[in-house]
């Protein structure tokens, strides 16, 4: 089994580095693996990545030895399975609120004995040694990262019984949102969001949890083709249409 190169950096408190893609492209996932990066993140929640091209891009990542990471659409059983299925090793969900939400996200991304997660996909039987299912399961769990997102006032209430739950070591942010949980749409710079996020920071440190942002950077192939595209507009005196 190819290991998950974020856990592998993170036990040597080493940040892995990746690239951040909204479709799916072999070119890139290849590209990212040539040069030696250690992941790319796919945004299945807000671009239109299905299960079958996640699958195609899991079989390249796969054979350059580099890990998929994917922010999938929501946390319901039958979604986390569809992609875990076809080779991601990691899933980003969405808006994480309470405990029980929790305890079942934990149910369906793992194996037991740490969840119950549905057995299994094809590409998932590739791993398997010897005709060993015990051991599948094991390194299978042993190399699945589950980051749920924290990103609305509730979460941060609850978020004491949250980090109770076994299994999920590391969680995400997401500004815009918290902000509008705050009653701040579209200003998720604003100082209360700010306070909630360091609020949020110091209840996971205290339980020996992180941000994933504390362990993983990328770069956005749209930002920078984004900027790209503005700087060469500038050269010749023209400006971007884009209003943001």
């Amino acid at each position: 089994m190819v290991p998950n190169r974020i856990l592998e950096r993170a036990a040597k408190n080493e940040k892995a580095l990746g690239l951040s893609l909204t479709h799916c492209s072999g070119e890139l996932v290849e590209l990212a693996g040539r040069m030696g990066l250690d992941f790319v993140d796919f945004d299945g929640q807000h671009s239109p990545v299905t299960p079958a091209e996640i699958g195609e891009m899991c079989r390249i990542a796969d054979a350059l030895g580099i890990t998929v990471m994917m922010r999938i659409p929501d946390g319901r059983e039958s979604t986390i399975l569809s992609f875990l299925d076809r080779g991601v090793r990691g899933i980003t969900v969405p808006n994480l609120l309470t405990k029980e939400e929790a305890e079942l996200l934990v149910k369906y991304t793992y194996f037991a004995p740490l969840g119950l997660r549905s057995a299994t996909s094809i590409p998932t039987m590739h791993s398997q040694v010897d005709n060993d299912s015990i051991r599948l399961f094991k390194d299978v769990n042993a190399n699945t990262l589950l980051v749920p997102q924290l990103e609305s006032i509730v979460a941060l209430e609850n978020l004491e019984e949250i980090l109770s739950v076994e299994g999920i070591n590391y969680f995400a942010a997401g500004r815009e949102d918290m902000a509008q949980s705050l009653g701040l749409p579209g200003q998720p710079g604003h100082a209360k969001v700010t306070e909630a996020y360091e609020k949020i920071d110091e209840k996971l440190h205290a339980a020996g949890k992180k941000l994933i942002a504390e362990v993983v950077e990328s770069v956005s192939t749209f930002m920078l083709t984004k900027d790209a595209i503005s700087k060469l507009l500038k050269q010749h005196g023209r400006e971007s249409k884009l209003g943001w």
